[in-house]
């Protein structure tokens, strides 16, 4: 009498639990259509500057179809974004994704601005929103030349928080250049965002040169760039300085990024490439009492192709007296 007591309980439970797993099963299988996410929902950003998402489309059906995307751009300016209207295969019971890029133009005002991305067939109708945030320049300088002749360029820069902000900045740059001869293409750019959120620098530094030739006796192209982000007034410690003097210049591209706050707060990073004939020097230090102590010296001479990556980052619990 017990056996069979056990196997009528055993029965009971294992009809239970199939009904469990069925009722499960229905439940997933029940989900149909399509889907879409966007992948971050949100993003600092700054006029010119691209940030990218990931569009993810779902498919719950139990047939494989091409989904048609469109962007609408609310209040952002369509120019802003790399695509507006794409398609996407997707399998049955499966995901696709493809990225988007999103560039605010420069006269872009600063404030928070809301975009969709949305299927375009009835049949298959789903959307989803995100937003990127744009903060304006403290600080905007923008230089480009190209032609013959003679030219001279000197700025000079100094930013420092006060000693009350929750984040400490501080920054000063010079740059100076004389150029005598032809040149196609010549760029010196800065950008300041005192209160930086996101991945948007502090400070950024551009520089390019595009084929450059001493065409006369006498004939040079000079240049002389200073970044300083003292650790005493809440930098990150770096001092790096580039200077040139060249006769022939292909290529050069230089990009530094400052970070004291935002995502990658305590960060001074130098990326360059130079191609060229004549003199070229990188001088690149970082001092941060108690902490850190770097010195980096590269000097080149002749015709030659240098490329340089450095990363600077200052130690958070780093601390120094106001």
């Amino acid at each position: 009498m017990k056996k069979q007591l056990a196997s009528a309980i055993l029965a009971v439970v294992l009809c239970s639990a199939l009904c469990l797993v069925l009722c499960l099963t229905s439940t997933v299988t029940a989900s149909v259509g399509t889907n879409i996410t966007i992948y971050p929902s949100s993003q600092y950003s700054s006029p010119g500057k691209t940030v990218e998402y990931t569009i993810t489309v779902h498919n719950y059906d139990s047939n494989s179809k091409t989904v048609a995307l469109e962007v609408e751009a609310g209040k952002c300016d369509s120019s802003w974004f790399e695509w507006t209207e794409r398609s996407v295969y997707v399998r049955a019971h499966s995901l696709n994704s493809l990225t988007l890029k999103v560039t605010p133009s420069m006269n872009a005002t600063e404030r928070a601005y809301n975009w969709n991305v949305a299927t375009t067939s009835a049949s298959a109708s789903a959307s989803a929103s995100a937003t990127i945030v744009v903060q304006g320049y403290d600080y905007a300088s923008e230089t480009h030349v190209e032609g013959k002749g003679v030219f001279v360029i000197d700025k000079d820069v100094s930013s420092f928080s006060g000693f009350d902000a929750e984040h400490q900045f501080s920054v000063s740059f010079d740059k100076h250049y004389v150029f005598s001869g032809e040149i196609d293409g010549f760029v010196s750019d800065e950008y300041l965002i005192e209160g930086a959120q996101g991945d948007n620098a502090n400070f950024e530094q551009k520089s390019a040169v595009g084929v450059y030739r001493a065409k006369a006796s006498g004939d040079f192209l000079y240049g002389s760039e200073n970044l300083h982000s003292p650790f005493p007034f809440g930098g990150t410690g770096t001092t790096i300085r580039e200077q040139y003097e060249v006769h022939r210049m292909d290529q050069r591209l230089e990009d530094v990024n400052l970070h004291s706050t935002g995502n990658q707060r305590y960060k001074t990073e130098l990326a360059t490439i130079n191609e060229f004939g004549g003199h070229f020097l990188l001088d690149a230090k970082q001092s941060v009492p108690g902490y850190t102590q770097i010195a980096i010296r590269n000097e080149f001479f002749g015709n030659l192709t240098v490329c340089k990556h450095l990363i600077f980052r200052r130690p958070e619990k780093a601390a120094f007296a106001p």
